[in-house]
C-alpha cells in the first residue's frame, strides 16, 4: 500500500516530462488568436470555432476553439456535411440547437482577398423569440473583423 502513492508519482511525473500535452488545450496558432481576440471583444458568445486546413489535415479540422467541451477533444474535429457545405459553397448555416438554447451561426471564413478558406462557427445564447437576424450581423460582423487580419490560409496555422 505504502508503494502506490508513489507510483502514481512516478507515473504522473513520466507524463508531464514526456511532453504529452492535454488535448483540450488551446492550440498556439494564429487562429487561436483570432479567436481569443474576438470572444474578449464579444463577451455573449458562448463558443467559437474556426475550421481550416491545417498542415496535417487537408479535411478542416478544427483549428482553434472557444468554449465548453462537454469532455470531448473539439480542436482537430474533421468538417462534417454542414461545415463542408459552407466552405464549398459559401453558404451560411444558422439553427438552433436541440436543446433551444443556443443559435449557431456559421459562415464562410475569408482572407483579406474575400477567398474562403475555411469555416467560422459562432454560437449565441438563445431563447425562443430572439431575433435570428441579429445574430447572424453580429457573427458577420466577428468574420469581417477577422477577414482584415489573414493574409492567407497559411497564416491561421502559423504560431502566435
Amino acid at each position: 500500500m505504502q508503494k502506490f502513492p508513489f507510483l502514481l508519482v512516478a507515473l504522473s511525473a513520466v507524463f508531464i516530462c514526456s511532453g504529452q500535452s492535454d488535448p483540450n488545450a488551446k492550440p498556439n496558432n494564429y487562429a487561436q488568436k483570432l479567436v481569443d481576440e474576438e470572444v474578449a471583444k464579444h463577451p455573449e458568445v458562448v463558443i467559437m470555432a474556426i475550421h481550416a486546413k491545417s498542415p496535417a489535415d487537408p479535411n478542416y479540422p478544427i483549428v482553434a476553439w472557444y468554449g465548453p467541451t462537454g469532455g470531448k477533444v473539439r480542436v482537430g474535429k474533421k468538417a462534417d456535411e454542414d461545415d463542408m457545405r459552407v466552405i464549398d459553397k459559401g453558404t451560411e448555416n444558422l439553427e438552433v440547437n436541440a436543446t433551444g438554447d443556443r443559435f449557431e451561426v456559421e459562415l464562410p471564413l475569408q482572407d483579406v482577398n474575400k477567398k474562403t478558406i475555411g469555416a467560422l462557427a459562432v454560437v449565441y445564447p438563445y431563447k425562443k423569440g430572439d431575433d435570428k437576424t441579429a445574430f447572424k450581423k453580429k457573427a458577420e460582423q466577428v468574420r469581417d473583423d477577422m477577414r482584415t487580419k489573414i493574409s492567407s490560409a497559411d497564416q491561421l496555422n502559423e504560431p502566435r
